[in-house]
């Protein structure tokens, strides 16, 4: 157990004897080793002699908070064969003190046997074999394993329905959330497994105002390039764009990464005039409309790459982002032979009535005195260059 707290960077409290509950914290997750730990050989209970001494000591601090769990919570045994005397005892004890009304609990069964099941009705719990859950699975081990996964993903996404409820009427002051390796790996599966639904919704609990390690943030923004994916349609789109509101990426590429991710989706939504034209509203931190220009080309690519047709409705947008970034005309070399190419094969593509964003852009700037004309800065130019380079 401390092998897989330890792999997916979760942080805990052992608890081994009485000493270590007057330590704990309210916001600690207690891993309480109920049969004791190698690191203190006195608290091991293994023999048939151990388990005897462990029953007649009624007030061992491990025996009472069982007690406690067992009289105020729903507790769930995963892979557990029910075999430990010490256990069915207080079951027993507690079952008859309190006729039988304690709280339900469940047991996912590694194996599913008739003595089990026996022992299961006995002490009124409830026994779950992941066999009967995966029918289309036949072996039991594969079985455990998969429907494991299933009770995960719906616990998030069960978990996110009340975070969001707590998001926008909340009860609490919040604690800082930080994305682990664990939950990333969650997230893809989910993403890659599931409806733009139900991933939308696992990405915003996972990751809004989560604090995300630099080595992960790669990750979460291939996760939403999977998401930009499978969009369909206008509110998509929109749910997509305020996932962004309260994403934590810092590295200034991975930021243009999920802005031209997000002007590509502008390919699913719909024409609001017989032109074509729409208005996709797009804002992140940190990155200027200046660098629009770029990230509007390179949303041109993402979509050819992603085996989409441009639309007229992507045409629409690319002409704003394009008028708004910076002057075409101060661009470096580099950058004019990679954005023009780009916006050239999406207008002989997808034929429009508009005149060529480019253009344009140059006649606003000559003739309106409502369009600034926008140059990068160095900093900037060099971090464009970086990524039309990826």
């Amino acid at each position: 157990m401390e092998k897989g707290y330890e792999k997916y960077g979760k942080r805990y409290r052992k608890i081994i004897q009485l000493e270590d509950f007057a330590e704990t914290k309210l916001s600690e997750q207690l891993y309480i080793k109920f049969h004791g730990d190698l690191g203190s050989p006195e608290t091991i209970v293994f023999t048939t002699e151990d388990y005897e001494k462990r029953m007649n000591e009624t007030q061992n601090a491990l025996n009472i908070r069982l007690r406690s769990d067992l009289l105020a919570k729903n507790l769930l045994f995963v892979g557990y064969s029910f075999r430990d005397i010490n256990i069915q005892q207080m079951f027993a004890e507690l079952n008859e003190a309190f006729f039988g009304k304690l709280p339900v609990s469940y047991m996912i069964a590694y194996k599913y046997s008739e003595e089990l099941q026996i022992l299961c009705d006995e002490y009124g719990i409830i026994l779950i074999d992941p066999l009967k859950e995966c029918p289309a699975i036949e072996n039991h081990e594969t079985a455990f394993k998969h429907f494991l996964k299933r009770v995960l993903e719906e616990a998030r996404i069960k978990k996110l329905d009340n975070e969001m409820k707590e998001f926008f009427t909340p009860t609490s002051s919040r604690p800082v959330k930080v994305v682990n390796k664990q939950k990333i790996e969650l997230l893809e599966e989910i993403v890659n497994r599931n409806s733009f639904s139900v991933g939308i919704k696992a990405f915003r609990q996972i990751c809004d105002a989560s604090n995300i390690p630099s080595d992960f943030e790669k990750r979460i923004v291939n996760a939403f390039i999977q998401l930009a994916k499978s969009v369909n349609n206008d509110k998509d789109t929109e749910s997509l764009n305020a996932a962004i509101f309260n994403l934590k990426i810092s590295e200034p590429l991975n930021k243009l990464e999920i802005l031209s991710t997000l002007m590509a989706t502008a390919n699913v939504r719909s024409p609001k005039c017989k032109y074509g034209s729409d208005n996709f509203f797009i804002r992140i931190q940190v990155i200027s409309q200046g660098c629009y220009i770029v990230a509007a080309a390179k949303a041109i690519e993402k979509v050819y790459s992603w085996g989409w047709k441009p639309t007229p409705s992507l045409s629409s947008n690319i002409n704003d982002w394009i008028e708004y970034g910076a002057n075409f005309e101060t661009l470096p070399e580099q950058l004019q032979q990679y954005v023009l190419p780009w916006v050239n094969k999406m207008r002989n593509d997808c034929k429009t009535v508009a005149e060529h964003p480019i253009k344009r852009q140059q006649r606003l700037l000559e003739y309106s005195s409502f369009v600034s004309s926008k140059s990068l800065n160095e900093n900037e130019v060099k971090l464009l260059c970086e990524f039309i380079s990826e």
